[in-house]
């Protein structure tokens, strides 16, 4: 029988993230699989980014760098690199993003032990220093079992719990899923446009998009990827006071201004908003001719509750604030609700405005690791740690510490058995 080696294509859109994407490619290096293919998709970067892909591509050949243009926003380079993916399987990196040692030969395995054209997985996260912290840090999420995941019931889940990114089965094929390059040609048909992204944010649309085209994806329990969070990172710019980072965002807010979201969200303009995002990733799916997928309507109190939430908690900034409100005084209008988004802005109380936890720490579902006094200084450093915690934790499950007492109890006992007295040694002096 033919040995399965399909090509697997790892598409990373950048733009302006050199100093980083250096150490994203790196993890691209060190795969041993041989069919693997890594584009990098350049939106006009004024940095050294070209310079540091062809640099990569003396070393690697697997490395390749193109460009759609200059400055045609997130989701025209998206489209663009998937462009590239011609056959076998596709994924996305950020350019500050990694893949964990070994990666691509362990994904080609699961997919060819399971037979699924969608595959997910929970990534560690490491984050920069400059990124909500002082040194880096690493969190490192509990472990689960592999299973196949009933892509009904994820979708009912999302149109009920609003939360996309919280949910570790969606299996959105930036950073955290890998994908047919058939069942990406299947969704392109179904559009009037015949592209396959029809939302401004690539990530979230794609695990919701593709949950519908199958009955069932596999979620598998040892990450491929590794997240990385940089100053540079889109999400890290909605969220801080800087006014780079706010022309970041205010740059990316006026290319979506073409692509608004749903007309059940009253045609507003895109919302980083989590809640919001997740409602119009199910309801533009939905429009998608044929599309097989099925969920709930969206229960819009529940949404606007939702969003004014996250709006109230301290990571937004107090001068991000008045555009979103406007979003959801815009959407509760067109369903009837100005008197209930009034009454729940009154009610609400906005938190203190905070950072994301740095240093060491834990809760019930992630333990966090500060990066000070540590070797870990960019991505691939991170990625090698968090091999070396998973095989740590391997060894420290029940089962392998029962097994290592015995065997220690074993080589303890063979090393008392009696082989002979001593005095035979004397005699063979003679």
């Amino acid at each position: 029988m033919k040995k399965f080696e399909p090509y697997v294509y790892v598409l990373i859109p950048v733009k302006d993230r050199a100093q980083y994407l250096f150490h994203t490619l790196r993890t691209c290096e060190i795969q041993t699989y041989n069919n693997l293919r890594v584009i990098v998709s350049d939106d006009g970067s004024s940095d050294n980014t070209r310079q540091v892909v062809e640099a990569a591509h003396s070393r690697d050949s697997r490395i390749s760098y193109v460009s759609p243009g200059s400055n045609v926003g997130m989701k025209r380079n998206f489209e663009f690199a998937l462009d590239h993916a011609v056959q076998g399987y596709v994924m996305f990196l950020g350019g500050d993003d990694g893949l964990m040692p070994g990666a691509i030969e362990r994904l080609v395995q699961r997919i060819d032990e399971t037979q699924v054209d969608l595959i997910t997985w929970n990534p560690p996260i490491y984050t920069y220093p400059g990124a909500n912290s002082i040194f880096g840090k690493i969190k490192l999420t509990r472990r689960t079992q592999g299973r196949y995941v009933d892509s009904r019931e994820y979708l009912l889940r999302q149109a009920k719990v609003l939360n996309y990114i919280a949910d570790e089965e969606t299996p959105m094929i930036y950073v955290k899923g890998a994908v047919s390059v058939n069942l990406i040609s299947r969704v392109r048909r179904r559009s009037p446009s015949g592209e396959f992204y029809q939302s401004p944010t690539p990530d979230g649309y794609s695990g919701i998009v593709l949950a519908g085209e199958v009955t069932r994806f596999w979620f598998e329990d040892n990450p491929i990827t590794i997240y990385g969070v940089s100053p540079s990172s889109q999400g890290m710019a909605y969220l801080s006071k800087d006014e780079a980072a706010k022309r970041q965002s205010e740059d990316f807010f006026n290319k979506a201004s073409d692509n608004k979201m749903a007309n059940e969200l009253a045609s507003q303009p895109y919302s980083p908003l989590i809640s919001l995002m997740t409602a119009d990733y199910l309801l533009t799916a939905s429009k998608l001719q044929n599309w097989p997928g099925h969920f709930e309507g969206i229960d819009y109190t529940d949404l606007l509750s939702k969003s004014l939430d996250e709006l109230a908690n301290g990571l937004y900034s107090t001068d991000r604030i008045a555009r979103e409100i406007r979003i959801l005084i815009n959407i509760a209008k067109q369903h009837g609700l100005s008197d209930y988004i009034n009454k729940l802005i009154d009610s609400k109380w906005k938190y203190i405005e905070r950072s994301d936890f740095d240093g060491d720490g834990a809760n019930l579902n992630a333990v966090f690791i500060g990066c000070n006094d540590t070797f870990i200084k960019n991505i691939l450093d991170a990625a090698y740690f968090v091999q070396s915690t998973a095989l740590l934790r391997n060894k420290l499950k029940v089962k392998e510490i029962i097994n290592g007492i015995v065997s220690s109890l074993r080589y303890k006992i063979s090393a008392r058995k009696r082989l002979c007295r001593m005095n035979k040694y004397v005699s063979e002096l003679k």
